[in-house]
């Protein structure tokens, strides 16, 4: 009885550790049944970074849909209204901080995903001529593994 109190208070004492996708690639948005159905599916793509393996879910939509996709992606994801930085359009920060604020999303088994929007290289830099830029591309991404 006593090595179990003592069980639990290390495991308790352990920082907590977060859990990402232990899935393959592929449509994250379809296989959470949130996709709209402007959002056009680009493949998957399985990148590395830091030596951690990313899977990104890139999807496009055309420009005269992006105000729409946008508002959709903040009410589901809590992502940030986009602003125009330099030369294109992209997640803004959240208050008095400079990282972008993606959306985020835990699916049934817990894994973690991000969601961002962002434009190419335009001249367009304001909202409403967001019909003029030929489309938006939007990314989900999670992480392999548990850290």
């Amino acid at each position: 009885m006593l090595l179990g109190l003592v069980s639990d208070q290390v495991q308790a004492q352990q920082p907590t550790r977060v859990r990402y996708s232990t899935q393959g690639c592929g449509d994250f948005l379809a296989r959470w049944d949130k996709k709209p159905a402007a959002l056009k599916f680009a493949g998957c793509e399985t990148g590395e970074m830091q030596q951690v393996v990313v899977l990104t879910s890139p999807y496009t939509v055309q420009g005269t849909d992006a105000i729409e996709i946008e508002k959709f992606l903040q009410r589901e994801f809590g992502m940030a209204p986009l602003r125009f930085l330099c030369c294109g359009w992209e997640v803004s920060p959240a208050k008095g901080t400079v990282a972008p604020q993606y959306g985020q999303y835990i699916d049934s088994e817990g894994a973690k995903f991000e969601v961002s929007m962002f434009s190419g290289e335009t001249l367009s830099n304001g909202r409403e001529a967001w019909h003029q830029i030929p489309e938006f591309r939007i990314k989900v991404e999670t992480y392999l593994g548990e850290f």
